[in-house]
């Protein structure tokens, strides 16, 4: 029996300065490079104390995330890719790196190419106004200077990353946004509501009342918008949030939208292996003095059912747009989903937020507009 297929992520928790919007784990300051090697020595650590629990699989995506990944040096990713190649069955033919428009380099992108073959662009917004509501550091010039960088490197695989609903944020705004995203003819396009999660700046400045953000029926209509403008000009709409040329879906997150295996290394990190979840403290500090004295940091732990694992899989696989195989899925988990939810299920055809076309079960257009209430009946 072969090795399983899984996915890698790295989590680097560093960054420039936090964004308003931002919850994940991340300390707002460029590491020195004796905080660098520390964590290159813990991350090496982390992957010999937990080997017996990888030895079953062969990581075939890598994606590296934060935080702003680029601001570790190329020989940190050199180090640590040559560190899996010998002590994993590691063979990404996906390899993703996370970037922050300004300060990226044509010589730095040249540099990480031998390790990387995809990029991911934190924009957020193509409009000076956006940017600025969004507390965002660069300006439209950096990122379109990233971009022709990541060009000039020959990077063939670059995602932008935006949001959209940000405090006066209008449709004409998001239209302009959408044609100079056109111009620049990313092979992906991810676009995600701004919300307000809970520790954010923007969370405490909308529990005072000082944080304008467009009405839900407007944003409403942008997602709408996105939706048919990005279709019309030629990308395939294949997760609630995420966009594609033909042949560059994301494969590492897909790994998540499907339910398979993926390790998280570095403080923060979630990974899902053999049934069982598991999430690394966030806090870097004690992460690398766990690590230093030859012990895991301490995790958080969740061994899920059969049962728990199937009701995930089905809140994870909606979100794509080609919904659920209903036979495959069965197979999998040895549970019928339309017996099994029922008259939940019937409720939710009903109010037409789900459908079943060719033995799938997806959300309709009116489902992805509130695909949080379905999963909530559903979870």
């Amino acid at each position: 029996m072969g090795l399983e297929e899984a996915a890698l992520y790295l989590h680097v928790p560093f960054c420039r300065a936090k964004c308003p919007y931002c919850d994940f784990y991340s300390l707002p300051q460029p590491p020195e490079e004796e905080i660098l090697r520390k964590f290159l020595k813990a991350l090496k650590k982390e992957v010999l104390l937990r080997r017996a629990e990888l030895e079953s699989y062969r990581f075939v995506t890598l994606y590296v995330g934060g935080g702003t990944p680029s601001l570790l040096p190329p020989w940190f990713y050199q180090n640590f890719y040559e560190f899996l190649e010998k002590e994993l069955t590691f063979t990404p033919q996906e390899a993703t790196l996370e970037a922050n428009p300004e300060g990226l380099t044509l010589k730095y992108l040249r540099a990480v190419k031998s390790i990387f073959n995809r990029l991911s662009l934190g924009a957020q917004s193509l409009r000076a106004e956006g940017l600025r509501a969004l507390g965002r550091r660069h300006s439209i010039d950096d990122i379109k200077k990233a971009f022709e960088a990541a060009r000039n490197a020959e990077i063939k695989n670059i995602s932008l990353d935006f949001i959209f609903g940000w405090p006066g944020q209008t449709l004409i705004l998001l239209e302009q946004e959408l044609k100079e995203i056109k111009l620049l003819a990313p092979e992906h396009i991810s676009y995600y509501e701004l919300t307000l999660e809970e520790g954010t700046a923007f969370y405490q400045k909308a529990r005072k009342g000082k944080l304008s953000l467009p009405p839900e029926d407007e944003v409403i209509r942008m997602y709408e918008f996105v939706h048919s403008f990005l279709v019309e000009v030629g990308y395939e709409h294949y997760e609630i949030s995420n966009f594609a040329r033909f042949g560059f879906r994301c494969r590492h997150n897909l790994f998540y939208w499907e339910a398979r295996p993926y390790l998280g290394l570095g403080p923060a990190a979630a990974s899902y292996l053999h049934g069982r979840r598991t999430k690394t403290v966030e806090d870097l500090h004690l992460y690398l003095k766990s690590l230093e004295e030859g012990v895991l940091p301490p995790r958080e732990v969740e061994k899920l059912t059969e049962e728990e694992r199937f009701r995930e899989a089905v809140i994870l696989g909606l979100r794509l747009l080609g919904g659920i195989d209903l036979f495959l899925f069965r197979k999998r988990f040895q549970y019928d989903l339309r017996a099994y939810y029922g008259a939940r299920l019937r409720r939710l055809f009903e109010m037409g937020l789900l459908e079943i076309s060719d033995n799938h079960l997806r959300l309709t257009q009116k489902g992805r507009l509130l695909a949080n209430a379905v999963f909530r009946e559903l979870v």
